[in-house]
């Protein structure tokens, strides 16, 4: 079988590059609080991590009479807040994207809102790594669909083939097997039980992502 050159590696962001996961849990409770509903640690690394759903899914399926849309509203603004004060990156993330910046053409793709995300990407000093950013406005559908991931590379300008696609999250690994891409995952402790036989290979971080192991590939 022929093998693919891999140009374009596509990341992922909460979770895999930037520590965040905490930070959308803890303002979705708090949020959901001030309205009497609890949500768990699991149900939230379950339904919003693990499967990729979000705040509307959940309502509907827990017969909750309240809009989404103020919950998420009042959510974000928490989480923006959040995110300039204490996000961090995840282990490895900054030196990885230093590495590769000038080596692979590299691109985002995330579920996350694009005005979340480049708050997320500005308090980190990496927004500048990334020749495309695709988000939750993008496509109509996110993951586990691969529609973001055949997005970033349309925006790119290079074949499926050519891309090798890093996610810390089943859903993320589901959609890059299904967009025809190879993929690491990197699972945190949050995903850390998700399913990852999709992936092509599984790594327990970023630091142990090289050069030489993209280009095995």
């Amino acid at each position: 079988m022929k093998k693919h050159l891999i140009r374009t590696v596509i990341f992922d962001l909460d979770g895999l590059l930037a520590d965040t996961e905490k930070l959308h849990r803890r303002t979705y409770q708090e949020t959901l609080a001030e309205f009497g509903i609890e949500l768990s640690d699991e149900k939230y690394e379950d339904h919003w991590i693990r499967q990729g759903r979000g705040i509307a899914e959940f309502a509907a399926e827990n017969n909750l009479s309240i809009n989404p849309d103020l919950i998420r509203s009042i959510k974000t603004c928490r989480y923006d807040d959040l995110v300039r004060s204490s996000v961090e990156p995840m282990p490895g993330a900054v030196s990885l994207l230093s590495r590769l910046k000038n080596r692979k053409t590299l691109g985002l793709a995330t579920s996350s809102y694009r005005n979340s995300v480049e708050i997320v990407l500005r308090t980190l000093g990496i927004v500048d790594c990334f020749s495309c950013i695709a988000t939750k406005e993008s496509t109509s559908r996110v993951k586990p669909f691969p529609d973001i991931f055949l997005y970033a590379a349309r925006e790119l300008n290079t074949l499926p083939g050519n891309c090798l696609v890093l996610e810390d999250a089943e859903k993320g690994i589901l959609a890059a097997e299904a967009a025809g891409m190879k993929s690491i995952a990197v699972p945190n402790i949050y995903t850390v039980h998700n399913d990852f036989s999709k992936a092509t290979i599984v790594l327990p971080s970023l630091e142990d992502v090289t050069l030489e192991l993209i280009e095995y590939f």
